[in-house]
């Protein structure tokens, strides 16, 4: 009987593998009970067989302004339902019918300059954060995310030359679309609804100072490169070993 309770167990957390999680243009995105804010945001994604739930701890500031990768996708039905777990009351008025060939739209928002989020990082303003992530090796950012906003919202969004996140506020993230050079319009990421969203690792490494530094931020299932360690305490070990 014992077995059987167990083997039950392992084939419901088998089967639930994929419980937490969409598939947006080929790339597998989480999705939670407590989805992420905005883009650039630190957190704790906790994981188990019955939720998932990511935990803000860290709101870096962007006083330069990051460069953001846009991508329109329609919706499908994992989709769709996956927006609806998240926002019950249909927040942002989206019809959708599988059987009609012409569906909503919504966004996939990713950050691409990783070595300007690095850099901004690594500025005064953002020495708290700094010293957090040194001791927390489990912090990830959100580097991606899928969300929702009224049509005429993405078709902005899309229109825009350039796209960037920066500060809108006091902890308040924004998105910035321009247009010849100029900025046209702002979008506060409460307007929007997250539903699905990316993570990344940092990495941390010897500088030509002898200095543990933030070297890189990678992708969830990518690895450190050589020399480089998530996890800053064991990077400052290896330092020191080097120097006996």
């Amino acid at each position: 009987m014992k077995y059987r309770v167990y083997g039950i167990a392992l084939l419901l957390a088998l089967g639930c593998i994929g419980c937490h999680s969409i598939k947006v243009n080929k790339t597998n995105m989480h999705t939670s009970t407590t989805n992420p804010m905005a883009l650039g945001i630190i957190g704790l994604q906790k994981n188990d067989v019955l939720s998932s739930d990511f935990k803000v701890s860290a709101l870096p500031e962007y006083k330069q302004k990051i460069r953001v990768g846009v991508t329109a996708v329609n919706f499908t039905t994992t989709t769709f339902e996956a927006y609806q777990k998240v926002s019950k009351e249909n927040r942002q008025g989206v019809t959708y019918v599988d059987s009609l060939e012409n569906k909503p739209r919504f966004v996939t928002l990713e950050l691409l300059d990783r070595v300007a989020i690095i850099t901004e990082l690594q500025k005064e303003y953002n020495a708290q954060t700094i010293s957090y992530l040194k001791g927390q090796k489990a912090a990830t950012m959100v580097t991606s995310v899928s969300l929702s906003l009224p049509k005429a919202v993405i078709q902005e969004i899309t229109n825009a030359e350039v796209v960037f996140l920066n500060n809108g506020g006091y902890k308040q993230y924004q998105l910035s679309l321009i247009n010849a050079g100029q900025i046209y319009k702002t979008i506060n990421f409460a307007e929007a609804t997250i539903f699905g969203y990316e993570l990344s690792y940092f990495c941390w490494s010897e500088n030509d100072r002898k200095q543990i530094t933030l070297s890189n931020i990678i992708d969830e299932k990518s690895s450190c490169s050589k020399n480089a360690y998530r996890d800053a305490q064991r990077a400052l070990e290896k330092m020191n070993y080097f120097k006996l």
